[in-house]
C-alpha cells in the first residue's frame, strides 16, 4: 500500500511504540511505500524539538534523516482549497494526491472526519491495522 502518515503517528510511534510503530514498521520492512512531503517533515521536526520530548538537537537530526530513510520525498504541485477544516492539515492530503497514495493515516480528528479525499482512504492507525489483517 502507498501510505502518508500524520506527524502525531510518527511522534507516537518514535516515543511510546504500540500501533503507531507497527505502521511504521511496516515501512521500514518495505510492506508499504511511505511518501513524505517537505512540509510534513518540518512538522514532525518542530514538534521533536519541543521540550516534553527532551531531544537534542542531534537526536531531532537523527529522527528526521532517518524518517527520509524510509520514504519517499514528494513535492506536491498543487494546493488544495477544500479540505480539512483544519487548513494545516492539507499538507498530508497534498502529499497523497501527489504519491497517488491509497492511505492517509492519521489520529488527527479532522483529517479523520473526512473519511476520504477524493479515492483516498483516511483512516486511524487502529482501522488501517484491521483493513491490512
Amino acid at each position: 500500500m502507498k501510505v502518508v502518515l500524520d506527524a502525531n503517528i510518527f511522534i507516537s510511534a518514535l516515543f511510546w511504540g504500540g500501533n503507531p510503530r507497527s505502521v511504521l514498521e511496516r515501512a521500514i520492512n518495505k510492506s508499504d511505500d511511505l511518501f513524505i512531503s517537505k512540509e510534513i517533515l518540518d512538522e514532525i521536526e518542530d514538534v521533536i524539538g519541543r521540550p516534553k520530548f527532551h531531544a537534542g538537537k542531534n537526536e531531532v537530526e537523527y529522527y528526521i534523516k532517518s524518517i527520509e530513510e524510509i520514504s519517499n520525498k514528494v513535492v506536491p504541485k498543487n494546493k488544495i482549497k477544500k479540505g480539512s477544516r483544519d487548513i494545516t492539515d492539507n499538507k498530508y492530503i497534498e502529499c497523497a494526491i501527489a504519491a497517488n497514495a491509497d492511505f492517509i493515516i492519521s489520529g488527527d480528528a479532522h483529517l479523520l472526519e473526512l473519511r476520504k479525499y477524493r479515492k483516498i482512504k483516511i483512516v486511524s492507525v487502529k482501522e488501517y491495522l484491521e483493513l491490512i489483517q
